[in-house]
């Protein structure tokens, strides 16, 4: 049971710290993700902020001159083609970085289930370990009773045996006790004839 236990604290722990290790993972994308937009549209406004007035004094150079008409409109096409421009990848940005949240997610949730999978097939192994260890000890201890029933009792009954036999031969080897011996001249005892 404390192998079982063991291994199972060691599958929590691997699997807590591939949780962890995700947690991580997931909080820097996001914190790159973050820092990234926030310098994009740092940029973007710095670019309008600078293009802005220039788009506004050139609409004001239009209504003051038509010399200056041809030159505004490129310039007001190359601001705008500037703005898009910079669009374009940042939003590829984040769209490359939403992608790769997904991936990775789907990934420790893969990592998960695998981690799932091999602790419950631990788990598995370990009750079958288990069982395998109670059924052969039960077997062993039937066994040693069989033995000891087996063994005890035809050494007690020989043991019984020669305690008789060792009677038998004590009884014959004491010596018998002494009887009164008379002389068939001599008459009984009143005391022998009286029992």
């Amino acid at each position: 049971m404390a192998n079982t236990e063991t291994l199972l604290m060691i599958f929590i722990a691997i699997t807590g710290f591939a949780v962890l290790l995700q947690a991580f993972v997931l909080l820097g994308i996001f914190l790159t993700m973050r820092k990234a937009v926030k310098m994009a549209n740092e940029q973007a406004d710095e670019y309008r902020a600078k293009l802005m007035p220039i788009i506004d004094n050139s609409g004001q150079l239009l209504q003051s001159g038509t010399q200056l008409v041809g030159t505004v409109k490129d310039l007001v096409s190359s601001t705008q083609k500037l703005i898009k421009g910079i669009e374009a990848p940042v939003q590829g940005a984040i769209s490359e970085l939403e992608s790769m949240t997904r991936d990775i997610h789907a990934q420790t949730l893969q990592l998960q289930a695998n981690v799932d999978q091999v602790a419950q097939k631990a788990r598995r192994q370990a009750d079958r370990v288990d069982n395998m260890t109670t059924s052969f000890l039960n077997g062993l201890d039937r066994f040693g009773s069989f033995l000891n029933d087996a063994v005890h009792a035809p050494v007690r009954q020989f043991n019984g045996i020669l305690a008789g036999a060792r009677a038998v031969v004590d009884t014959f080897r004491s010596p018998a006790p002494p009887r009164p011996r008379t002389r068939p001249d001599q008459a009984p005892d009143e005391r022998d004839l009286f029992v």
